[in-house]
């Protein structure tokens, strides 16, 4: 069997072209590469996130486009039996054209799309065209032939239509994203010729021994299932075998020999006291290699495989709350701590080109996260994508792409996701990170008012419709995880109580008794932080808050005449239609509004980050008998630069949100809830170790003295939550400054080393009560001895004289990761922090290293309000 990339030149391979139908435009592509991107890098159209250009790119997603190019074939590939084109991703509806023949018409941006040829080509001057037709004019065709307009979110923020499409919907506007929807061959094309059988795929199932019900597994069962593509009953005059090897972690290997009589072979083979995978924050995420030689008297195809051994449940029994929810990975009920991810661009291929997958990942793992959930409005993602996953242990809920609207019910759709779906479950089920297949976004949840926004107000069309949802989401989604992939679990919806028939939009989806939860009554409902204490959701699955861009990234959009939230362009990268609003409305409740426009940027994270973190402690305090078992935000990247609810933004800048989740997620946290002004601990370990602790406490005046002080040995065990007993602090009840002038600090201590675990604070009041002084922070900023080696470039030595609130680092024009920012300092402390500058070599071409101690400044909150 032969694979050639039709990027290769050794097929004398023309450049590929890209042209409008119109043909006044005609330039050289390098596939995969997308019309925007070819634009973008041919300046022939301006930066599509530049101050309002967003607006002028309509006629590139209404226009036509064709990709074409010629090749040459040598006759020893001519030669073979079968020879197949197969596209790995066309963007969307298209036509497909070899030597001038028609080979199909496609619409559907997820699929594979394979097809024989031989008969088709010839030695010399073969000739590929592929078609690209608007999928706005699509979308609108489709109204019309169907009758209803079918759409995603609110009226007018999106794109009519889209639903009819398989696309990524997000690229058609979203509350954070642009109208930029992209066409063309986003990932590879390849020839395949073949004159033998070969590996078409495999499935590693994974079944754990009866006695591996505790925690220690000693034996998991492989049953490795084999699908061979045959080739006119080739078996027929040779006998085929599988060589199989199995290499642990360890380089130890496993060898079997497998005689193949059928389409399908298989082999079962016992690993006793396997190496596990595990998510990062709880061991190492082990990984086996697989390797299949496919011979007969020689090696005719061969097929590797990077697999995890471990043994995944979702848990949702009945218990005094309703019914659980949650995950157990090697029979330990974790507790889920991460992100909603969305794409990494606007334009996906040209994000993977700039490394998106692995920074953005390496960005979740820094923070703690063991989990991300691949949110229904975008796509599946590519190979690498869960490859990062698997080596970095972090878990992914895979939504399938559909989120936020009513989905067509007609035949053709359904024949069309159908082989989708077979696609997307064979080539993503063996990656150990895989948690969880999840059917949809918020179609459930939000049925009433989106069948309002689509004025679907008949009954029996309705009906209809409902048909098609259960069809899709209970039935053949389901149906098919069971039969591909029976050790992923699958839920039908996000948020959800489960399977729910024709009782769609007549019942509670979003119970915070059974089943996930979203919760948005802190933002878009305008609640108070506090409003997610009375919302103990089993599993937290999306929730957030808004923030601005760092000024470094506004810059990349906005000219400084612009630098004000209400103006033109800055409204234009806000797509909340209520977002400027709610930013301000939060801040005004908690602060003082700043006068200078890079000040508010600052409050505005601060302020997102405060929310974040009440949600998520409040959780995380809330786990015995698995109340509450999860939290994902949304969201952790943007596609564009943006005002949004994520904490990384497009360009890979922290917000402070990202430094804070790396402390409220850390294994082990404590949260301080204050109740009628009396103080309750809560002492959270998701560690696998039982632990002797201290928790030291304080209270202040603003001046810095000390009014009352005390600690606490605890033993805690593993996996577990110790409520201390609520604290009064009667002498300070009625002091009518407890709000202005005190503040508590606290800490925890691991006492066998006496090292410090976690640290934080906690006010009485908001902050803007708080009569916070001048902490006179001081700073020394040290270039590291050997920064080639080291892991951090510069050292920054801060101290204070007084109490300093959200201590943040910054620099105006260098990239870069700190060990901790946006952190409190009480008076007369120290902290020594690490900074990573990113692609620190370019940086020390552009700069001299004293322009770069030189760009970095320490600054606090009260700096941000004077």
């Amino acid at each position: 069997m032969i694979f050639i990339s039709l990027n290769n030149k050794k097929l004398n391979l023309k450049n590929w072209a890209l042209r409008d139908h119109k043909d006044s435009i005609n330039i050289e592509v390098k596939i995969p590469e997308t019309v925007f991107e070819a634009l973008i890098n041919n300046k022939l159209i301006e930066d599509p996130f530049y101050g309002l250009n967003e607006d002028k790119m309509n006629w590139v997603y209404d226009s036509e486009w064709i990709y074409e190019t010629e090749f040459d074939l040598d006759k020893e590939f001519i030669d073979n039996s079968k020879i197949y084109i197969e596209f790995y991703g066309l963007d969307t509806i298209a036509d497909i054209y070899i030597n001038n023949k028609h080979i199909d018409s496609v619409k559907n941006m997820f699929r594979t799309h394979r097809y024989e040829v031989k008969a088709i080509l010839k030695e010399n001057s073969n000739r590929i065209e592929v078609h690209f037709h608007s999928p706005t004019e699509y979308a609108l065709n489709m109204i019309e032939e169907y009758g209803v307009k079918l759409n995603t979110g609110e009226p007018g923020r999106a794109i009519p239509g889209i639903p009819y499409l398989r696309k990524a919907q997000y690229s058609f506007g979203w509350d954070w994203g642009p109208i930029l929807p992209d066409i063309g061959i986003w990932k590879e094309v390849y020839l395949r010729a073949q004159d033998h059988p070969m590996i078409s795929s495999v499935y590693i199932n994974q079944e754990f021994d009866s006695k591996s019900n505790k925690e220690n597994i000693n034996q998991v069962n492989l049953e490795i299932k084999v699908e061979i593509e045959k080739l006119n009953d080739y078996t027929q005059v040779k006998e085929l075998y599988l060589l199989l090897n199995i290499e642990d972690p360890k380089k130890k290997l496993i060898r079997r020999k497998i005689k193949v009589e059928s389409q399908y072979a298989c082999s079962n083979i016992a690993i006793k006291n396997p190496k596990l995978w595990w998510t990062h924050d709880l061991g190492t995420p082990s990984l086996y290699n697989l390797e299949l030689k496919l011979k007969d008297n020689k090696i005719l195809d061969e097929y590797k495989l990077e697999f995890g051994i471990r043994k995944l449940e979702l848990i949702t029994d009945a218990d005094t709350f309703g019914e659980s929810f949650y995950f157990k990975l090697n029979n330990i009920p974790i507790f889920i701590k991460g992100a909603n991810w969305i794409p990494i661009d606007s334009f996906i291929t040209r994000g993977k080109k700039l490394g998106l997958y692995r920074k953005n990942l390496q960005h979740a793992k820094n923070a703690n996260m063991n989990m991300l959930r691949v949110w229904g409005g975008g796509i599946y993602e590519d190979n690498h994508f869960y490859e990062i996953c698997n080596n970095l242990g972090i878990l992914v809920w895979q939504d399938f792409p559909f989120a936020c609207a009513i989905y067509p019910k007609h035949e053709d759709f359904m024949k069309e996701v159908k082989p989708e779906f077979v696609d997307n479950i064979k080539r993503l089920r063996n990656h150990p990170s895989l948690a969880l297949w999840c059917g949809n976004n918020e179609i459930e949840y939000l049925w009433n008012w989106l069948k309002s926004s689509s004025k679907i107000s008949d009954d029996q069309i309705e009906n209809q419709y409902k048909e098609g949802y259960i069809a899709i989401f209970e039935e053949i989604i389901p149906k098919l995880i069971e039969k591909l992939d029976p050790n992923t679990p699958y839920w039908p919806s996000s948020p959800s109580n489960g399977f729910c028939g024709m009782n769609l939009g007549k019942i509670n989806s979003n119970s915070p008794d059974v089943g996930d939860s979203h919760y948005w009554s802190v933002w878009h409902g305008g609640k108070a932080f506090k409003a997610y204490r009375r919302f103990n959701s089993r599993f937290m699955s999306e929730f957030g808050f808004e923030s601005f861009p760092s000024i470094k990234t506004i810059k990349t959009f906005c000219p400084e005449d612009q630098y004000d939230i209400n103006s033109q362009i800055m409204e234009n990268h806000q797509k909340n239609d209520a977002g400027n609003d709610l930013i301000m409305k939060y801040i005004k409740k908690r602060y003082s509004i700043p006068i200078e426009f890079e000040k508010l940027l600052v409050l505005s994270q601060i302020t997102q980050a405060e929310a974040i973190e009440y949600g998520v402690k409040h959780w995380r305090s809330n786990k015995s008998d698995y109340r509450s078992m999860g939290a994902l935000y949304w969201q952790l990247n943007d596609c564009w630069p943006v005002a949004s609810w994520s904490s990384v933004d497009y360009y890979g800048r922290w917000k402070a949100l990202h430094y804070l989740a790396k402390r409220f997620y850390q294994p082990i946290i404590v949260d301080l809830h204050l109740k009628r002004n009396n103080l309750n601990f809560s002492i959270v370990n998701d560690s696998l170790e039982d632990l002797k602790l201290r928790l030291d406490w304080k209270i202040l005046r603003s001046n810095g003295s000390i009014i009352k002080k005390d600690y606490f040995n605890i033993l805690i065990n593993r996996l577990d939550v110790y409520q201390l007993k609520e604290i009064e602090i009667d002498n300070l009840k009625n002091t009518q400054d407890l709000k202005s002038d005190y503040i508590i600090f606290y800490e925890l201590s691991n006492k066998k080393d006496k090292n410090v675990i976690y640290k934080s604070y906690h006010l009485f009041g908001t902050p803007s009560e708080f009569a916070l002084k001048n902490p006179e922070l001081i700073y020394k900023i040290n270039a590291s001895k050997d920064s080639s080696i080291e892991k951090y470039n510069i050292w920054i030595d801060i101290s204070c004289k007084n109490i300093a609130l959200f201590t943040y680092i910054e620099s105006e024009y260098i990239d870069f990761i700190s060990t901790d920012n946006f952190f409190p300092l009480e008076p007369l402390e120290s902290r020594k922090i690490g900074i990573s500058i990113s692609d620190y070599h370019k940086v020390k071409e552009k700069y001299s290293l004293e322009e770069i101690r030189e760009s970095f400044k320490v600054c606090s909150f009260y700096d941000i309000i004077n």
